[in-house]
C-alpha cells in the first residue's frame, strides 16, 4: 500500500475530517515513496546497474506546530516502505547513539565519517522524529555527519517544530552550524504543516489528565490515554538511561513516556535527571502518586523538583493519584513549598498550558 492510500483508509476508519495541509504533506511523501521505489527498481536491473547510476533523491523535512500530525504522517510513510533498508528513530536518541559511537573511536582521525558510513551501509532511508537542535555538542557534529550521510545516498525524512533556517537560532557558534542548515536545504524539501487543528491537544482535552484512582482502574485509563496519544509502536517495561543511570518505564514511544511514581520519586534522583526527562519527552505519564505523608518527605521533594522541570519545559502531564492535587501533601515541613506544586499541577491541566509547545 502507498502512503496516500493508507492515509485515506485511516481517515475512513477513524471518522476524522480531512486536513488540507496533512493531505498536501501526504501527497509529498507519496511522491517520495514513488521515487524511492523507482530507484530500488533501477538498482535491481542488471542493465541499469551497469550503465546508469541511481539518481539522488531529496528527502522531506516536515515542519509544523505541536499536534499537527507530523509523526503520524512520517510513520505512515515509513510503514509503506518495502524492499529498502530503513531506520526510524527519535532525534535525541539518534544523537545519543552518535556520541556513544564516538567514544569507541577515540584515536580515529575522522570518526564521524566512519560512523556515518556505518549508518549508510545499513540505512537507505533515515526517519528522524522531533529534529530540534539545542545542544552545542550536537550542533558541532551535525554538519560532518549529514554531509557524509548525504554523500553516501541516505535519504532523510524528518519532523520538526522549527523551520530549517531557524534551527539552533541564537546558539553558541551558530556560524559553524550554517553548513548543516545548507545541507538540509540542499537535500530535503521543507513541507509546512504550520497551522490547523492541534490533534494532540484534542486528545488531551477529551477528558481529564489527572485521575483520582479509587477503584484501581487507573492502568486501563492510562493505557487509553497512551493509545490516543501515540501512533507508533509502544515498547513496554523498557529501561532508559538518564545521566548514565537506568530508569524503568512502564511504556515508551519516542517522546512519550510512562513511569510509576515510586520509580521516579521514591528512589534517589537528582534534579538534573528530571530536567533531562523534561527535555527528552513532550508528554509524561505518572501512575500511582500516593498520599505524601511526613515519612515520604524525600519523595515529596523529588516530586516537587520533577513538576518544576516538567512545567518549565512545558511537558504535558497525565497522572493517576490516590487523591486530588490539593490533598496530596500530608506532611508538615514542605507545606508552604508544596503549594507551588499544587498550583502548577492545576495549571498543567488547563487549556492554555496544554496548547503551549514543548521546550526541549
Amino acid at each position: 500500500m502507498i502512503p496516500v492510500e493508507l492515509y485515506n483508509q485511516n481517515l475512513q476508519q477513524s471518522g476524522f475530517k480531512p486536513d488540507p495541509l496533512q493531505k498536501s504533506a501526504i501527497d509529498s511523501l507519496n511522491i517520495l515513496h514513488e521515487n524511492i521505489s523507482a530507484n530500488v527498481n533501477l538498482k535491481s536491473g542488471l542493465f541499469q546497474r551497469v550503465f546508469r547510476r541511481p539518481v539522488a533523491i531529496p528527502g522531506i523535512y516536515l515542519v509544523g506546530t505541536v499536534g499537527r500530525g507530523k509523526t503520524y504522517l512520517m510513520d505512515l510513510f515509513y510503514e509503506c516502505l518495502s524492499d529498502v533498508k530503513k531506520k526510524r528513530v527519535h532525534y535525541h536518541r539518534f544523537m545519543l547513539d552518535i556520541h556513544e559511537r564516538l567514544k569507541l573511536l577515540p584515536r580515529s582521525p575522522d570518526p564521524l565519517v566512519i560512523i556515518a558510513k556505518q549508518i549508510a551501509k545499513n540505512t537507505q532511508v533515515l526517519c528522524l522524529d522531533e529534529f530540534h537542535v539545542t545542544d552545542v555538542a550536537d550542533a558541532m557534529l551535525l554538519s560532518g555527519l549529514l554531509n557524509t550521510l548525504f554523500r553516501n545516498g541516505v535519504i532523510l525524512v524528518a519532523t520538526s517544530n522549527t523551520e530549517i533556517n531557524n534551527l539552533y537560532l541564537n546558539g553558541l557558534q551558530r556560524e559553524r552550524f550554517m553548513c548543516a542548515i545548507n545541507l538540509l536545504n540542499d537535500h530535503t524539501v521543507q513541507v509546512d504543516l504550520e497551522s490547523g487543528t492541534d490533534y494532540r491537544l484534542q486528545h488531551l482535552e477529551k477528558g481529564r489528565t489527572f485521575m483520582i484512582d479509587v477503584d484501581h482502574s487507573g492502568t486501563d485509563w492510562m493505557n487509553g490515554k497512551l493509545n490516543d496519544l501515540v501512533p507508533g509502536k509502544i515498547e513496554h517495561q523498557q529501561m532508559i538511561s538518564i545521566h548514565n543511570r537506568n530508569i524503568q518505564t512502564i511504556a515508551l514511544c519516542d517522546d512519550v513516556v510512562w513511569f510509576n511514581f515510586d520509580e521516579l520519586c521514591d528512589t534517589p534522583r537528582a534534579a538534573k535527571d528530571y530536567l533531562e526527562i523534561a527535555r527528552l519527552f513532550h508528554t509524561v505519564l505518572i501512575s500511582n502518586i500516593p498520599k505524601l505523608v511526613a515519612a515520604k518527605d524525600s519523595a515529596a521533594k523529588r516530586f516537587m523538583h520533577l513538576i518544576d522541570a516538567l512545567y518549565d519545559h512545558r511537558v504535558k502531564l497525565i497522572a493517576t493519584s490516590e487523591m486530588k492535587a490539593e490533598q496530596l501533601y500530608h506532611g508538615v515541613l514542605l507545606t508552604h513549598m508544596f503549594e507551588r506544586t499544587v498550583s502548577r499541577l492545576i495549571e498543567m491541566a488547563s487549556h492554555d498550558y496544554m496548547a503551549m509547545p514543548h521546550r526541549p
